[in-house]
């Protein structure tokens, strides 16, 4: 009975700690990533239908619209595009918060030598994350000499840049590695001993940072 509570009492603390560190990494790996930042592929040189892409608004804050292209073909390098192409955003009630045509005059994207981007506008947005936005775009008039980029259209929101303090994101991996293998060689020996409750909470932990690193 005693090493079953000292057990439990190790797993539990060895859970928390590797939970906390966790979430350190977590936080670097989706602020670096943009997890969940709206982004649309666009083929610059074909007419198209509306392409969208769904996102959340958490809270207020600034974001940047703007289209990026990557190219390897040195035949057109620095050609300005001559098409047009429409970008709008649309509100959670369906209503149009904002939409814009751009073309190659009033924008200046050009077809750069590796990777170009422009941007479009800043949008102020303010809303909670169960509600669904949706931005989309699509080509009115194509520009052949784009048809070996790959373009897209992106709503970034800005973010504060934590410089080299940022890599305290990342070197919280080692405590939360070692603390979540202290939890699971716990939790596997107490489910030896009739618990199984911890074994089952570290697991899908374990099975949770694997797909974040992973994926």
């Amino acid at each position: 009975m005693l090493q079953q509570k000292l057990l439990l009492g190790g797993w539990a603390l060895s859970f928390v700690l590797a939970l906390l560190s966790g979430a350190v990494v977590a936080q670097g790996v989706l602020r670096d990533t943009r997890t969940g930042e709206p982004v649309i592929r666009l083929d610059l040189s074909k007419l198209s239908d509306w392409s969208s892409a769904s996102f959340r608004v958490w809270g207020q804050g600034t974001y940047t619209l703007f289209i990026s292209s990557v190219n390897h073909d040195p035949a057109f390098i620095g050609t300005p595009f001559a098409g047009t192409f429409e970008v709008e955003v649309i509100a959670p009630d369906g209503t149009s918060y904002f939409q814009q045509s751009y073309s190659g005059t009033a924008i200046e994207h050009v077809l750069p030598d590796n990777y170009g981007d422009t941007q479009l506008a800043m949008l102020e947005l303010e809303d909670w994350p169960l509600r669904p936005w949706v931005v989309k775009a699509r080509v009115i008039e194509p520009d052949e000499h784009f048809k070996t980029a790959f373009t897209e259209v992106k709503l970034w929101k800005q973010r504060y840049d934590p410089g080299m303090g940022g890599l305290m994101n990342y070197a919280m991996i080692v405590p939360a590695a070692v603390f979540l293998c202290i939890a699971l060689a716990s939790s596997l020996w107490l489910a030896v001993i009739g618990s199984k409750i911890p074994s089952i909470l570290t697991l899908i932990v374990f099975l949770a940072a694997l797909t974040l690193f992973v994926a």
